[in-house]
Formats: C-alpha cells, sequence, structure tokens
C-alpha cells in the first residue's frame, strides 16, 4: 500500500470505529437494563468489526466515457503538476502514528511482564490451578495461554462456598476466550493511541466484561448472592493492570458490580432476546462501516481507449466480456480476460503483480485491456487475435488533458464529463443562481484526491461545498517524475449554469 492509501485507511477506520464507540456507549445501559449485562458486553463487537469494515474493499464505480469527456473537469490549467510537499506531509504523520503505536504496544508488553513478576514464583497446585506467592489481584486468568492462577492465601482467605462461586467466575472466563478479547483491545488502544473514544472504551469494555460475568455466575446459583458478593470483597485490588488477564486491578468497579447483584437476573428467553438485538446492531453497524465508504471512482474514455488500443472497429467490438476480480493480480486478471476474449497475450510479464479489484458484464474486450493497462501505467494494443503491453507515455494516458483549451472546462451542460458530477444546491436552483467555482485540488501519487480548496468562486460560498464533495470523490491520472506517479496539484474550474439541457438542475446535479 502507498503512504496515501495507508493514510486514508487510518483515517476511514478512525472514523468507523469511533461511531462505532459513541453507538455502543449510548447503548450499552439501555440493554443491559432492559435484557442483561451479556447482551451489553456483546455490543463491544462492534468496534473491531467495524475497523475490519474500512479495511474490506471499497466498492469500485468504474465509468466509461465518450472520446470528448478527455479531460474530466481539468480545464485550462494543463496536466497535473508534480507536488512535493503532500507526500512528505503525509508520510510525517504516519511517522508519527507509527511510533506512538509502536511506543504504547511496548508499553503494554512491559505492563504484562510487570504484572507477571509481581505475583512471584507460580507453581502448580494440587488442584490443578496455578497458585502465586502474592494475592494482590488475583484470582486471575492470565496470559495468551489463559491459566487461572489463585492467590497464595486462597483457601484461608475465602469458604468453601465463596472459593466455589470463583472459581466458577474465572472458567467463566476461559470459555469465553475472554483474554482473547483483552489482546484484541491492547492492539486496537496501540493502534489508536491518538483517539480518546478508545481508552474511554477500553475502560468500559472490561466493567461490561466483568458484569457479564458475574451475571452467568448468579443466574447458575440464584441463592448465593450474599456469599458471591462477600468474597468480592475479600479480593485484593492490584496496582499493576496487565492487557493479558482478567483480574482484578485499581479502576475495578467493585461496587457496580455488588450493585447489581441487588438486581433480578434475566429470564433466559430475554436474554435471548437481549444477544438477538445485540447481534443485529453489531451486523448492521458494520454493515454501514463498510457502506458508508466512498466508493473508488475510476474511468476510460472509450473512444481513446479503443484508439489506444490499436484494433481494427470491428475486432474488439465483437468481443465482450463478463468479468468479475476482487484483488487479483493484473497479470491473472490480463490473462483471464484474454481467455475470454480469444485473444493471445504476447508478454503477460510485462503486466505487474499489481492487485486489481473490477467487474464488468458486456465490457468490449479493448475497453477493458485498456483500463486494466492504465491501473498499471501501460497501454494495451490489440493486433487481430494478440493484445500487447507497454510503458504508458502521458500523451497516451485517457485521462491527460487534451490540450489548453478554456472551453474544455466541465459545464452542466454535459454532465457526462465529471466522474461524480457535482449538485446543484437546491437554494441556488429555486433563485436560479449561476456561478463558477475553482479548485487547487492536490492528487496523491495513486490518482486519489489528498486534499481540495476552493481557489475562487462566484458568488462567493453559493457552490464551494457541493463542489468540494464532488471533487474529493474523482481519480485523477497522476503526474509523473523520471518514470514514476508522483503526487501533484491541478486547478479544477467548475461552471454552474441553469441553462442545461433535459434538465440537469432540477434533479440536483451540476
Amino acid at each position: 500500500m502507498t503512504q496515501a492509501e495507508v493514510f486514508r485507511w487510518l483515517l476511514e477506520s478512525t472514523f468507523a470505529s469511533s461511531a462505532a464507540i459513541v453507538l455502543v456507549l449510548l447503548l450499552r445501559r439501555p440493554l443491559r437494563a432492559a435484557f442483561g449485562a451479556n447482551a451489553a458486553y456483546l455490543l463491544w463487537a462492534l468496534p473491531p468489526l467495524a475497523v475490519l469494515a474500512a479495511s474490506l474493499p471499497a466498492r469500485v464505480v468504474r465509468v466509461v466515457l465518450r472520446e470528448t469527456a478527455g479531460v474530466i473537469g481539468v480545464g485550462g490549467a494543463g496536466a497535473v503538476e508534480p507536488l512535493a510537499t503532500t507526500g512528505s506531509t503525509t508520510a510525517w504523520l504516519l511517522a508519527g502514528w507509527g511510533a506512538g503505536a509502536a511506543a504504547l504496544a511496548l508499553w503494554q508488553v512491559a505492563a504484562q511482564r510487570r504484572f507477571r513478576r509481581s505475583l512471584g514464583a507460580v507453581r502448580m497446585g494440587g488442584d490443578g490451578h496455578l497458585r502465586a506467592e502474592t494475592s494482590a489481584g488475583l484470582p486471575a486468568v492470565v496470559g495468551l495461554r489463559a491459566r487461572i492462577v489463585l492467590p497464595a492465601d486462597f483457601e484461608a482467605r475465602y469458604r468453601d462456598d465463596e472459593r466455589a462461586l470463583i472459581l466458577a467466575h474465572e472458567r467463566i472466563h476461559l470459555a469465553r476466550r475472554d483474554v482473547l478479547g483483552n489482546a484484541l483491545l491492547a492492539a486496537l488502544c496501540s493502534a489508536y493511541w491518538f483517539n480518546p473514544l478508545a481508552w474511554i472504551a477500553a475502560d468500559r469494555f472490561r466493567r461490561d466484561q466483568e458484569l457479564a460475568c458475574d451475571e452467568s455466575v448468579v443466574a447458575r446459583n440464584p441463592h448465593a448472592r450474599r456469599a458471591y458478593g462477600e468474597a468480592m470483597v475479600k479480593t485484593q485490588l492490584s496496582a499493576l493492570p496487565a492487557p493479558l488477564a482478567c483480574h482484578w486491578f485499581g479502576s475495578h468497579p467493585v461496587k457496580e458490580r455488588i450493585a447489581m447483584l441487588k438486581r433480578p437476573v434475566p429470564g433466559k428467553r430475554r436474554v435471548s432476546i437481549g444477544l438477538a438485538v445485540a447481534a443485529l446492531v453489531v451486523t448492521g453497524g458494520s454493515f454501514a462501516a463498510w457502506a458508508a465508504r466512498p466508493p473508488v471512482t475510476t474511468v476510460a474514455v472509450a473512444g481513446q481507449a479503443a484508439s489506444a488500443a490499436g484494433a481494427a472497429a470491428s475486432e474488439p467490438a465483437s468481443r465482450t466480456i463478463t468479468l468479475t476480480a476482487t484483488r487479483q493480480p493484473a497479470r491473472e486478471v490480463v490473462l483471464e480476460a484474454a481467455r475470454l476474449a480469444g485473444l493471445h497475450v504476447v508478454d503477460p510479464q510485462a503486466v505487474p503483480e499489481k492487485p486489481l479489484t473490477l467487474q464488468f458484464a458486456d465490457m468490449d474486450a479493448g475497453i477493458v485491456m485498456q483500463m486494466i493497462a492504465e491501473e498499471c501505467g501501460l497501454v494495451a494494443s490489440i493486433d487481430g487475435d494478440s493484445v500487447s503491453f507497454r510503458a504508458r507515455t502521458d500523451a497516451q494516458s485517457p485521462l491527460a488533458p487534451a490540450g489548453r483549451q478554456a472551453d474544455r472546462d466541465a459545464h452542466v451542460d454535459d454532465p457526462s464529463r465529471w466522474l461524480a458530477p457535482p449538485k446543484y444546491p437546491a437554494d441556488a436552483a429555486a433563485n436560479k443562481v449561476t456561478g463558477k467555482v475553482v479548485v487547487i485540488v492536490d492528487v496523491a501519487a495513486d490518482g486519489s484526491v489528498a486534499d481540495a480548496r476552493v481557489e475562487k468562486s462566484e458568488p462567493a460560498g453559493v457552490f464551494d461545498q457541493a463542489t468540494l464533495d464532488a471533487v474529493k470523490q474523482w481519480k485523477f491520472q497522476p503526474a509523473i517524475k523520471d518514470g514514476k506517479a508522483v503526487a501533484g496539484r491541478v486547478r479544477v474550474p467548475v461552471n454552474f449554469d441553469m441553462d442545461a439541457p433535459e434538465d440537469a438542475a432540477s434533479d440536483g446535479k451540476a
């Protein structure tokens, strides 16, 4: 992944996880009151799944435009110019994030080792459980191997009934593999160390983990509430937190846990409904985190692609193929497309192993080949039943400007010139206001929009936001320096005109 892609993933996953944490914080108490602590604990599956959803490939929208749309909203300013500052700023930000994540991960490893050393010599007891030389923070389930560690004075401190309840509590931690959940929590806190919501979530997660475990113990031993509460009071808190342990430490919610013992335990039917509701929230929230990601929009110009392919008009037009690929190497995709079209790839080694995600249905094989080539920085040429690939020059790019003509700016009278047309503001449309916005776009090395800002607009402020919302979804042909794609900058003029044919303004598009 490029630096721009990593930075974009970090931003998108931070927003997704933050929204998930806020939702869980809002729902955990009402859900616990209605359906029990186990339903509230299940909600905490949403933040890591939201991060996973934000890491999956986004929807890919591929647009084939007419030959006249070669500029794609890049007007008289010409081609994308190299820009040095954008990449360096991203690199510094990523370096700071990586340093913070590594430092926090090391700190958590050190904290786990300090807690382990604080237990003293740990030996196997006659009951099959480990015994420590100390008592603070114990009993606990410790380590990725998840072993129950009992305090040195376990028999002296607790009565027989209390010992049975405590062991039942720790065995529930083992059965649920709660230590693995704590390990995932530690990893997420390390990755999102800069997000205060992650630390709030960490504290509430550990609280709900213990409350859920207590609820299960009380449900199985409904007449032992008093003994269970007395055992909690007798347990000594540890001053040392351990990321990979279910133990009693400084912020342990003892009062909250004892207060919960006074409330009735929900029945099995209500618990099942609560778990179903929580699972529905987790599933829906995870899908929403993926669906909210902006789609990746790429473009090919049909006329130029066919011309660059160098094929006769009758040849590629008669070859239509249907092809789907999800992060497959470009070389494999080319070979599969050639097989479907009945073409021979002259030099498949010229195509890199870059992963591609795309989908075509009944698409001209020549355009497919050229679009794949465009993604790889190549040009495809079809000669009879053979297709070959060669390095591309800027002039051969389907997205390269076709001249320095001011009249090639994108207007509302030709919305096909845009990858994602700006929406005409409703107030402006109602008052028949027209105008123009000039946007400065910082283009990343992968062609995505790293940043966009308004240089000038007429009338000021009317069309600015609509233009920026559209521009940020575009994908440009990056600048080339020393044969490599580099970050760049381009000036994009956008005209808003009420005289559009086919009532373009009435449907909200510019």
